[in-house]
């Protein structure tokens, strides 16, 4: 037996609840391409979570100097380093680093 059209949609849905079930989750819209070769793209939309200690290798969204970027976080010499995902861009050493959340998924809309 075939499903009818209508059930094929229902099977099609998703509910973010399973994303956003905490109050620390936080979605924002991607404004630049320095994460391009790990697949998030300028408009994409990234959700993350506040306040979740990130470990290397996570993609973060840090401040730095009070501008948001989004990038590889990974400690070297007992610092932080945040790493583009893009050959146009290089690497940033700060002096002061605040991590607002570590990326959790990706939604694109096509």
């Amino acid at each position: 037996m075939w499903p009818s059209p209508a059930e094929e949609e229902l099977l099609d849905t998703i509910s973010f609840d399973e994303w956003l079930i905490e109050p620390s989750t936080f979605i924002v819209k991607v404004q630049n391409n320095a994460m391009q070769d790990a697949g998030i793209f300028q408009d994409d939309i990234v959700i993350f979570r506040r306040g979740q200690k990130p470990k290397s290798g996570d993609i973060v969204i840090a401040d730095v100097e009070g501008q948001w970027m989004m990038r590889y976080y990974q400690i070297e010499d007992s610092r932080p380093v945040l790493y583009p995902a893009n050959g146009n861009y290089e690497a940033v050493r700060p002096e002061e680093l605040a991590v607002i959340g570590v990326i959790r998924s990706v939604i694109r809309k096509y």
